[in-house]
């Protein structure tokens, strides 16, 4: 079955660990919706939140470190579009700890979509040149 996103050259940051990273997303949102397609999706749901959990404290973090250590503008506006995406995955967690796995599943798969779409295609595009300068790659 072909995955649902694949992995593209326009999402690379030029931070080998973040590009990653980022990869471990796209493996994220495949397994959700295979296993939706299967009607396995409560089945992973919770694995793949907790998964999220850890991403994003580990790599949103090394993300805002490296942004610092590089002197990137925006990095305010990046930190509070990481504090949302957090915040929303905390949602999912309270949402899933009360029972609601089918609709967490759907709704945690439109929100990975988007995620790979807006903020790593937009919002850590704007980065890269930053980064690379000060020799992070």
């Amino acid at each position: 079955m072909p995955e649902l996103f694949s992995w593209k050259p326009e999402y690379a940051v030029a931070v080998e660990r973040f590009d990653r990273e980022h990869k471990k997303l796209f493996s994220l949102l495949n397994d959700l919706n295979e296993s939706m397609r299967a009607g396995q999706g409560r089945f992973v749901v919770g694995r793949v939140l907790h998964e999220l959990m850890n991403y994003t404290r580990t790599h949103f973090a090394a993300e805002v470190a490296a942004m610092r250590r590089a002197g990137s503008p925006g990095i305010d506006e990046h930190i509070a579009e990481h504090d949302a995406l957090s915040a929303k995955v905390v949602a999912f967690v309270a949402e899933y700890e009360a029972g609601n796995t089918q609709l967490v599943s759907i709704d945690l798969l439109y929100f990975l979509r988007d995620w790979l779409e807006k903020h790593i295609l937009q919002t850590d595009q704007k980065y890269t040149r930053t980064l690379n300068a000060a020799g992070i790659h």
